[in-house]
């Protein structure tokens, strides 16, 4: 179905009707044919259905997504999307740009809830089914969102960010309803936060150095044994397993859409040993890197 190899990088979203950084269009496809090919973006993505089956693969895993179904792609994640055999697929496509989710502070808002959707690379549930939304806000919301979509008056895209930060927040009610963490402690000053917004930062710009928890001590100004004892505390990870899962990640993309030997991405992601780095990535994915390059070559 899909060349792996080919997966390519978006460079923006598409301009339409909804100004950026909301994208948002219907996609219809007739049965068993690709509708979209692997790649990846800075964009967050829903996927709604509304009739028929696509088979949609992200980061290295597949789902069926059915009417009333809803996925949820996170920044940078590899993804594709084929029709399956039988009725024509329609669904609803919203991209945006993380920013949309962010109040007008970017503090709390922006650490405690938005993390797990950018920050943290991977949500905790990618595929969230009919059955477990159909009584939260979220039909609701997608129906709303349409209806601003399709008659456009004055203010349709402010309306349309509103209905989308209503969507998260039925998301992560959901997940807390239903005890699945996001990683994130409920009691968290202003300057955990600022920390944490730090740490994450300095890893998504280092991960592919050898860097350490002692050096990122340092570059927060704290000691190494106060760093390491409140990124714990508040994460429930260390700074290293933290940095692993980040580097893991990146490994995972480039094993999608590279040709790179098991070695080269090994050293691309800030690993000096590659024996450490399939023993990493296993340990994650409970599948050898290899194993997994082969897998999703063959998955779309």
């Amino acid at each position: 179905m899909f060349d792996q190899s080919k997966a390519y990088k978006e460079k923006k979203l598409l301009e339409n009707e909804i100004k950026q950084p909301i994208h948002c269009h219907i996609e219809e496809s007739l049965p068993d044919r690709r509708i979209a090919s692997p790649h990846f973006h800075d964009a967050i993505e829903l996927l709604y259905g509304f009739s028929g089956t696509a088979y949609v693969f992200v980061s290295g895993q597949s789902f069926r997504l059915k009417p009333g179904d809803l996925i949820i792609i996170n920044a940078q994640e590899v993804h594709g999307i084929y029709a399956e055999k039988g009725e024509n697929v329609k669904y609803i496509v919203i991209k945006l740009e993380p920013e949309v989710l962010y109040s007008t502070s970017r503090s709390l808002f922006e650490s405690k809830y938005v993390l797990p959707f950018t920050m943290g690379k991977s949500s905790p549930q990618t595929l969230l089914q009919k059955g477990e939304i159909a009584n939260t806000s979220i039909p609701k919301s997608i129906t709303n969102i349409m209806t601003e979509f399709s008659k456009q008056d004055f203010g349709f895209d402010f309306a349309i960010r509103i209905h989308i930060c209503s969507i998260f927040l039925a998301v992560l009610r959901h997940w807390r309803n239903v005890g699945i963490t996001v990683g994130i402690n409920d009691d968290l000053s202003e300057d955990d936060l600022q920390l944490m917004r730090q740490t994450f930062q300095l890893i998504e710009s280092h991960y592919h150095t050898p860097l350490t928890a002692k050096e990122a001590a340092n570059a927060c100004n704290l000691s190494y044994s106060y760093f390491s004892r409140k990124i714990k505390a508040t994460t429930g990870r260390s700074f290293t397993e933290l940095l692993n899962y980040v580097r893991i990640t990146e490994a995972e993309k480039l094993l999608t859409t590279t040709d790179l030997s098991i070695t080269d991405i090994a050293t691309s992601v800030g690993y000096t040993n590659t024996s450490y780095f399939i023993s990493q990535f296993k340990q994650a994915k409970h599948i050898s890197p290899l194993r997994f390059k082969k897998v999703t070559s063959k998955s779309l």
